[in-house]
């Protein structure tokens, strides 16, 4: 089943038209939290690609901020083993 939505802004100078092809059954979950949240099914999409966006933004904030704090820790670690050796 096709479905047309734009991504971003509603306002057609904004947006990029797109066509897309979903499983029957994803198309069906969509419809229903469409029905739910009061909106279109066009606009369930570009909301649940927003929040991945979004999510996707996050988990990368995350993962550099986790990934700075094990290189500071094992510094700290070579720092103290380097003492001890002394």
């Amino acid at each position: 089943m096709n479905n047309r939505f734009y991504y971003g802004s509603m306002n057609a100078a904004e947006a990029i038209s797109t066509q897309i092809t979903l499983p029957i059954e994803l198309h069906q979950a969509i419809s229903q939290r469409a029905k739910a949240h009061g909106q279109s099914i066009n606009g369930e999409i570009v909301a649940l690609l927003s929040l991945l966006v979004q999510d996707s933004a996050e988990l990368a904030e995350e993962f550099a901020a986790w990934e700075s704090a094990s290189d500071e820790d094992w510094l700290n670690m070579e720092t103290a083993l380097a003492s001890q050796e002394n």
